[in-house]
Parts: C-alpha cells; structure tokens; sequence
C-alpha cells in the first residue's frame, strides 16, 4: 500500500517549454545558411552570391548586346528603306496601266490599243498631250541634270503645273524622285511625307526599353525634322551620280500663319542645303503667291518659273489632237481659254461647246453668290462691309473688262483673244482703295497675282463670267446705287 501511495503521490517527470524557449531546428548540411550560436543567420554562402551575380550580369549584358545590334540594325534599316523608295520603278506593266487610263480619260482607248505595246501606247499619248514648251525645263530638274538649284513652279490653278511634273516622272519611270501635296493639316502631311519616304517615323521600333523619349513627343513639326534629316543622311550615303528630287506640289495649302510658313522656311532650310551639295533638288508647285512672297526672303539658289494658260493656236491643237472630228473649236477655246484643265473637261464632253457654256454658266452664279450686290442693304455691320468688298471687287472687275475691250479696240485683226488684261498691283490698291482685298481675291481665285506683282484674272473663264455681268445694262447703275448707299449708312453713323 506504501508503494502504491508513493506512485500516485508523486508528479510526474514532465517538462514544459514555452514557444519562445524553443531552440531552431538544427540547419542540415546542405542548407543555403548555417545557424549562428544567437539563433540568426548570420553566414552566407560566397559562392552562392557570385553564382547569381555572375547570372544577372551576364544576362544584362546580353540584353544590352542584343538590344544595341537592333538599334543598330534598325537605324540602317530605316536609311535602307527611305533609299528604296527613291530606288522604286515603274515597270512595262506599270506605264501601260497609267497610259491607259489617260486615254480613257478622253475615250480615246480603242480597240487596237487595248493589246498594244508601251511604245504604241505613247506614241499615242503624245499625241493626244501635245508637248509644251516649259516641259523641257521641267524634265531636266527632274532628271538631275540642273544639281545645285530648288525650284518653285508657280501659276494660276489648272495651268498643268503638276502635270508637267508627272509627266517628266513618267518619262524616267519614276526613278529617283518622289511626289507628295501639300495639307493644311500637318499631322496629315507628316503621314503623307512618311509614306512618299517609306519612314515610319520611329513608331514601328520595338525597343522602348532603349527608347528614352516618346518618338511622337516634339509634334508633326520634330517628326518632319527627323524625316528630313534621315533624307539628308540617305543623299550623304547613296553616292548617286545625280541628285535625288523631291516634288512637293500645292504648297499654298499649308495655312498662311505661323505654323504653316515655319513648316514651309523649315523644309527651304534643308532645300538650301541640299542644293549647295547637289544631292537633293527640292520642287516646289504654288498657285498663290504668298509662297513665292515667303520664301524668296531667305532664298539664294531658288529658281522660279511661271507657268500659264496655253495660247490661241496650242489651246486649239490640244482639242484636235483629242477631237479630230470636232467643230466649234474656235468657239470653245474662246470661252474657256488655255486652261488647260478646262480643255480637258470639255474635250471629254460628247458636246463641248455645250460642256464650255455649261462651265460658263457654273462660273458666273458663283461670282454672283461671291459678290452679290444689294442697293437696298440693311444698316448692319456685316451687311455693310460685305458689300464694300463686292463694291471694290467689281470696280476692279469692271477696270479689267475696260481695258480687254480697249486692247481688242487698238489692236485690230492682230488681236489675240485670250490675252487677259494685266494691271500692277499697286494700281488695282489705288482702284480698289483697299490693299487687304488682293490677296483674298487671290485666296478666292478670281484674280492670279504673279512673281512680278501683276494682277490678271485668274482664268479666261472667269474673265468671261464678269465680262457678261458687267456689259450687262444696268450694272453701273447698280454699282453706283450700292455705293450710295454705302456712303448714306456711314453718314448715319457718324
């Protein structure tokens, strides 16, 4: 009984430990960390680290490696792309495409000529294009053989500025040169000159790890830049026997304010420098001639050229050679002129003295809307400065058709009809009493101002237009009413 009350009396031999009495696990050979005497890691394995560093560096490096060869690469891919856009031809299939739909154009693709040869096809062509005088001019910029010079073709709209350009193109089978318009949008002429130069701007680059600013940061005006000069660094390198050409038509587009003429002194500025090395000619087209005004103020190796209407006997030829069986020629040509987009109107009309009248028709309403006079004019603001610029556009209208009908009078049998009536410019401000209404007329095209300051109406047909509302009876009374009463209005208010 002693013993048994000895066992249940006494405690058993059980020890507690408290969780942060608890020693670590004893760490096994094979661990990354050997435990220290305190409970810490305190040693750390050198291999270990030299391992990884030894990894980062080397995978750094073959980032950095591979991401410098493409920009290497890429670079050069961009120069070889802009150089290829120069390098692009038209081939035998092209031209005769081209050719074909010109002469549909004028319903001249007979049957015969649906299956014949590029040189049939243009023997036809220059016959249905009688070749003008300035296109020699034109064809020898374009073939390079004038280095050393930019050019500014310049003429009313429709005189075949631009097609003079092409023309010479497709006379070297577009080699060596690219054509682009001008917008006044310049995020659209900054696609449009990538497209012409196959550059994309840096937008197609997959390296925005190695690609400190944003490409499209600077605005359209920084992307031109850079386009510009990668066409300056592609000349530098192509080492051509002639000087690359760069055909930018309709440049009165760009907006008449400082974006625009910036945009227009930045390209003249690689235009000068280009030209002083021969290696790029810059072509510029312009029916307005604020251009002209701009660029001549920083212009040394600038050439200008003008561009007119054709005269009596071409304006003539161009219908025959198309309409061989026409009649009335003379009297188509005396309503619309020499310009030549209108002779390419009426030639394809299956009635062109009919097309002619229509288009004579078309011009005078909207002359009559552009400039419409009101004799009984309300007394408010607008009313009153609208109808003194119809007031000063007609009194200069009306100056013009005197001095037509004075020539035609003096000259006799020796008068050629389609010489328009030219006034300087500082006389039409003394007739018009406004300086600012030039340019807007110019704007609007009713009159054309040339690289002389001369002032003429814009085309024979708008010419023909005021000359029929003018002679008609009762103009000058209606000119005088709307003067009075002008003068009556400002009487009122003062």
């Amino acid at each position: 009984m002693s013993q048994i009350r000895r066992v249940i009396t006494s405690k058993p031999d059980i020890r507690l430990h408290s969780v942060h009495s608890r020693q670590a696990p004893q760490a096994d050979d094979n661990s990354f960390f050997r435990p220290g005497g305190s409970g810490t890691w305190s040693k750390v394995d050198p291999s270990i680290v030299i391992d990884i560093a030894m990894k980062t560096v080397i995978g750094l490096g073959v980032i950095f490696i591979g991401g410098s060869l493409y920009v290497f690469w890429y670079k050069n891919n961009v120069l070889s792309k802009i150089e290829a856009a120069f390098d692009k031809t038209w081939d035998d299939a092209a031209l005769v495409r081209l050719i074909k739909q010109e002469l549909s154009r004028f319903d001249l693709l007979t049957p015969d000529l649906e299956h014949a040869g590029l040189q049939r096809l243009a023997e036809r062509l220059s016959e249905v294009h009688p070749r003008r005088q300035e296109q020699d001019f034109v064809d020898s910029i374009v073939k390079g053989e004038t280095a050393g010079s930019y050019f500014l073709l310049v003429g009313p709209k429709g005189a075949g500025k631009s097609g003079l350009v092409f023309d010479a193109m497709l006379n070297i089978r577009n080699k060596g040169s690219v054509l682009l318009e001008a917008h006044p949008d310049l995020e659209v002429f900054r696609l449009r000159l990538g497209n012409a130069l196959n550059y994309e701007f840096s937008e197609d680059m997959q390296a925005g790890l190695f690609q400190r600013p944003d490409p499209r940061s600077g605005g359209p005006a920084m992307d031109i830049e850079r386009a510009l000069d990668k066409l300056y660094e592609v000349a530098m390198r192509s080492g051509r026997r002639r000087p690359l050409v760069l055909v930018i038509t309709k440049i009165q587009n760009f907006q008449n304010n400082d974006q625009g003429r910036n945009l227009l002194l930045q390209i003249q500025q690689y235009a000068e420098r280009w030209a002083i090395r021969g290696i790029v000619t810059v072509v510029f087209t312009s029916d307005d001639v604020w251009p002209y005004t701009l660029l001549r103020k920083a212009a040394t190796l600038m050439q200008v050229r003008s561009v007119q209407d054709l005269d009596w006997e071409m304006s003539k030829r161009t219908l025959l050679c198309r309409r061989p069986d026409a009649e009335n020629v003379d009297s188509v040509v005396h309503v619309v002129g020499g310009r030549q987009s209108y002779l390419n109107m009426v030639s394809r009309a299956s009635e062109m003295l009919q097309a002619a009248e229509d288009l004579l028709h078309l011009e005078k309403a909207w002359l009559e809307n552009c400039l419409g006079l009101i004799p009984d004019c309300d007394n408010d603001g607008e009313v009153v400065i609208q109808q003194k610029w119809s007031l000063h556009c007609w009194t200069l209208l009306r100056e013009f058709v005197r001095l037509y009908r004075a020539k035609q009078k003096e000259s006799g049998d020796c008068w050629d009809p389609l010489k328009l009536p030219i006034i300087p410019a500082w006389r039409c401000q003394q007739i018009m009493t406004r300086p600012d209404y030039l340019d807007e007329l110019d704007r609007l095209d009713i009159i054309y101002i040339d690289m002389n300051s001369n002032v003429q109406p814009d085309s024979m047909l708008i010419f023909r237009a005021a000359l029929d509302i003018i002679e008609k009876e009762g103009f000058d009374e209606l000119l005088e009413d709307v003067r009075c009463r002008i003068k009556e209005i400002e009487n009122l208010r003062r």
